[in-house]
């Protein structure tokens, strides 16, 4: 079984193909467009939790970190490369094996070189974290890959 078979992301997720050698350890990430809001997402496995059985502080905050990869697809922000210069993580509520960890991030404000970015981290409608991120804008040029 591939590791995105058994995530069973809800209706309308795909895999969020532009990752990184973490994205693909610590997710994988999912995301859609519906209704015009951007939503992100990810299956909490076995591998995610912590030794008290919840998905780790780290796990959620790397995927905060993540929430300013769907603000660039198909939108006004047009940057590729955009290092974190400030993140934070209010963590709320645990989550736990099998939850879908879901957000919708906000462009708050986009400057000539800085995003400003915040979003609310849930399961089942229940907020389990938030997240306020500032990212360079260093590139506008996507990368190409070899394969």
């Amino acid at each position: 079984m591939s590791l995105g078979e058994s995530d069973a992301p809800p209706e309308g997720f795909i895999l969020f193909s532009r990752r990184g050698n973490a994205e693909s350890v610590l997710g994988p990430y999912y995301w859609r467009i519906q209704d015009g809001h951007r939503a992100m997402g990810f299956r909490v496995k076995s591998h995610h939790l912590n030794r008290n059985g919840v998905c780790h502080g780290g796990v959620i905050s790397a995927f905060a970190d993540a929430q300013s990869a769907i603000l660039k697809i198909g939108t006004e922000v047009d940057c590729f490369v955009t290092p974190t210069i400030n993140l934070t993580v209010d963590y709320i509520a645990p989550a736990r094996e099998e939850n879908w960890i879901e957000s919708a991030p906000v462009l708050v404000k986009k400057t000539n070189k800085l995003l400003f970015v915040a979003a609310n981290i849930s399961v089942d409608g229940g907020i389990i974290a938030r997240m306020n991120g500032i990212y360079k804008i260093t590139s506008t040029a996507v990368p190409e890959v070899s394969e």
